[in-house]
């Protein structure tokens, strides 16, 4: 139907009369909006790319949450290399610049003849290690406490005198590594002599290991083709890329300083999961003093079959007159059983993330450098390259608890038919425990929340390597409340409810000492307690397996098990509760056995709990060894300083996870590690008694450079004096077919609490603002027709976008 409406037919004319002018107005607009949002674009990709590559800082500034918009999470505390903490530099590692400045130095001092680590050999003088050397407890105290003079940064070298007739071990002090101008013979603590004999040093995975294979295996292995290729399914010794076998060796090397020889085993080089590929040759190598032309072999081991020598085996082989025996390589499925590639059924069945940890306020603890300071905490920390992680100077409220806690050793001795595995017994310092610290990654070692640290180590190598984000430090909600009460009524409800949730902050590395990655917590808790925990996983030990094994350990898989072994960890705990001046007692929980004071009528006995207490005066009257029959408290406290009760203020050290060494003392191996007789040994401080293990101690067992035991021989008196605890915590390991391909942290690991005891006048963590009260609110005590919730002002507004933190794992370290 045509309309006849003159309006509409203005309108109509007048939109064509002006319709070229509208278009170019579009078009305009058009090529605006577009401009517009191809700036957009390119803004957006750029956040992207710097997120990408600062994944720490990366966040959006708002992002869509159903219709509405969503901030992101804040910073919170901010954290800078700003205005120093006091302890800066008293505890700090050794830099790039101050290694590579003492290398230089000590390179340059013609008195000693060194040579470059890539121009040395086994005979020659080179540095094999670099780090600092921290100063006295005395200086830093004084300069922290009384403003004395700042303690003098000092480096620590282990150079191997291969040169030198005879050739030995010496360590040198050089100061101050930034600019050295001077050094000196240091005297090693243990055996307090300049120098340690040579066959008693760490073994040098580069210039030993290939003089071994130069002098050695490759000549061996030449001769043994034939036998290794038909025995081992196509293996033998080889450098190249395939079924290559490749050798690893026991510990200690020799029983004394004087000797060093090792039994040589091969393992499948090429199989991911090496450690659990192992075959049955083994060779017994006498590898001393620094000519290896001097080198031999002294036995030999083929299918439960001795040699003299290799020529010996190579002609009976060849001879058909021995037993000879065929090892097939796993395949396709059954040669997963060592790898981290997903097998089995799904879980969960269909992929999904896991919960996260975010902060909706932001971080609540602040790092600057390697101090850290968390709610009442703060606390520095090291790395010695040797033992592992060191933390220093441990306050609360501003108090000093601890001086040093530090961890010190770490041991495992194994079990087994043949040489290997049951002459492994490790002590991983002398392997460089803290050097094996390798990057960690975002999310599965740490929280995606987490700090991270680099280290710098020079060991076994010619100049400073940086080991990428090696330390974390992060808080964590544990899940279980800190605290908490349900007030009940007994009629109908409650009266009220209490609780805090468990905030903690945790400072973590995780050491991977060949096989076995040790997880090293510390655990710092709002109510005044610090955890500290060790957490096993990696590869077990593998070892060839037939029957007779079979007292010694389980069947894993085919011609593959790991002997019985236990993991025993040792530390220094150097507490200062109220200042230096402590003692130490024992509160024995015993039983008395007395007439009823209360019941009227006969006479009738009471057997109850009662507290037997017993300050300890010396060392030896120190030294605990866990009795089931007698529980205990150790507590170290104050004479001079009580609570507002009266009590003397105390703190204890409360053993979670308690171990038996179970070889005799008179055992040839215990020497070396003597400190895992005592469950707990206390010890007057003393500026020579730095450690409790040596790093010379792995290779010389019956003579170790320092034996724990010596410290407690001169049974020092301990009342009122600076006291140092030596803790030992540990696990049995029965290695099972669940340890395949790895061991799991849950169920492996090993604990000790350090623990106020009437140390405060209530618990600290009734201050927090994180704790939460709800109480009724009805007229009478049985209505509850509301509540209060008192949430002391924590914010429970609305929710925010946690930081996206990219996973971005180098795993090289250089």
């Amino acid at each position: 139907m045509e309309t006849t409406d003159p309006m509409i037919k203005k309108k109509s004319t007048s939109a064509t009369s002006n319709s070229p002018m509208l278009w170019k107005v579009l078009a305009i607009v058009f090529i605006v909006i577009s401009i517009a949002l191809l700036i957009a674009l390119i803004v957006v990709a750029t956040k992207r790319q710097k997120s990408d590559e600062h994944p720490d800082k990366s966040q959006a500034n708002q992002t869509s949450h159903g219709a509405a918009s969503v901030e992101s999470c804040a910073d919170g505390m901010t954290s800078s290399s700003k205005d120093p903490p006091k302890s800066a530099e008293v505890f700090d590692d050794l830099s790039v610049d101050e290694i590579t400045a003492v290398r230089d130095y000590l390179l340059k001092q013609a008195a000693l003849n060194l040579t470059e680590f890539a121009k040395a050999t086994v005979a020659s003088s080179y540095i094999y290690s670099i780090q600092l050397l921290p100063p006295s407890k005395d200086e830093v105290l004084d300069y922290l406490d009384n403003d004395g003079a700042k303690p003098e940064r000092k480096a620590i070298a282990v150079v191997f005198h291969g040169a030198t007739d005879p050739p030995v071990v010496r360590e040198y002090i050089v100061s101050p590594p930034a600019s050295p101008a001077k050094h000196v013979v240091r005297t090693i603590p243990g055996g307090q002599n300049d120098s340690v004999p040579f066959n008693a040093r760490p073994f040098d995975f580069t210039l030993e290991f290939g003089a071994l294979d130069q002098a050695i295996i490759s000549g061996a292995s030449q001769k043994l083709y034939k036998l290794m290729y038909e025995s081992y399914d196509g293996y033998t010794y080889c450098a190249t890329s395939g079924k290559c076998l490749q050798f690893l060796f026991t510990a200690p090397m020799g029983f004394t300083g004087e000797d060093r020889y090792s039994w040589i085993f091969f393992i499948r080089g090429d199989a991911i999961g090496q450690y659990l590929n192992p075959i049955d040759l083994m060779i017994l190598v006498d590898h001393g003093g620094s000519d290896i032309s001097k080198w031999n072999i002294l036995e030999v081991i083929y299918n439960n079959q001795t040699f003299d020598t290799i020529d010996e085996l190579v002609a009976k082989y060849n001879n058909n007159t021995i037993t000879k025996i065929s090892i097939k390589t796993p395949k396709g499925e059954d040669a997963l059983f060592s790898s981290y590639e997903r097998r089995g059924d799904p879980q969960p069945s269909k992929p999904m993330r896991g919960p996260k940890l975010y902060e909706p306020d932001g971080q609540r603890y602040t790092v600057n450098g390697r101090h850290v300071s968390y709610m009442s905490w703060s606390f520095d920390f090291r790395m010695d390259t040797y033992s592992g992680i060191q933390i220093y100077d441990i306050k609360f409220n501003g108090e000093r608890i601890v001086y040093e806690l530090s961890l010190q050793e770490a041991a495992a001795t194994y079990t087994g038919y043949y040489p290997v595995p049951s002459w492994n017994n490790f002590l991983d310092g002398a392997w460089g425990m803290g050097k094996s610290s390798y990057e960690m990654v975002r999310g599965v070692d740490c929280p995606d929340t987490a700090t991270f640290f680099d280290l710098v180590h020079m060991f076994g190598i010619g100049k400073p390597q940086t080991f990428r984000n090696a330390v974390c430090v992060f808080e964590l909600n544990t899940g279980i409340p800190l605290r908490r009460h349900y007030d009940n009524n007994f009629v109908n409800g409650y009266k009220f409810y209490g609780g805090m949730a468990n905030q903690v902050l945790i400072l973590r590395t995780v050491a991977t000492v060949y096989n076995y990655d040790y997880v090293f917590d510390f655990i710092f808790y709002q109510n005044g307690v610090i955890e500290v925990k060790i957490s096993a996983s990696g590869y077990i030990f593998g070892a060839f397996y037939d029957s007779n094994m079979d007292p010694y350990a389980y069947k894993l898989h085919e011609h593959f098990t790991s002997g019985t072994h236990d993991h025993l960890i040792n530390y220094k705990v150097d507490l200062d509760v109220g200042g230096r001046k402590n003692s130490y007692e024992t509160i024995e929980i015993g039983i008395e056995n007395i007439t009823e004071r209360w019941f009227p009528g006969p006479a009738r006995r009471r057997v109850q709990k009662v507290l037997k207490r017993s300050v300890k005066k010396s060392e030896l009257e120190a030294a605990f060894k866990y009795n089931f029959d007698k529980p205990m408290y150790l507590n170290f406290f104050n004479d001079a300083k009580k609570n507002r009760m009266g009590v003397k203020k105390g703190y204890r050290i409360q053993l979670g996870s308690m171990l038996k060494q179970l070889y005799p003392e008179d055992w040839i191996i215990t020497p070396i590690f003597s400190w895992s007789l005592y469950q707990m040994a206390v010890t007057k401080y003393k500026a020579n008694e730095t450690q409790s293990s040596s790093i010379y101690n792995q290779m010389s067992p019956t003579v170790p450079q320092l034996d724990f035991r010596d410290y407690l021989m001169d049974d020092d008196a301990i009342l009122n004096e600076d006291l140092v605890a030596w803790v030992t915590i540990g696990v049995m390991h029965v290695p099972h077919s669940e340890d395949l391909p790895n061991t799991a942290t849950a169920a492996n690991s090993a604990h000790f609490f350090i623990r106020p005891f009437n140390y405060f006048d209530q618990d600290p963590s009734i201050g927090s603002t994180n704790a939460i009260l709800i109480t009724p609110t009805g007229a009478d005590p049985y209505t509850f027709t509301g509540q209060k919730v008192e949430r002391y002002g924590t914010p429970v507004g609305p929710q925010c976008v946690p930081k996206e933190h990219k996973t971005v794992f180098k795993g090289v370290y250089g």
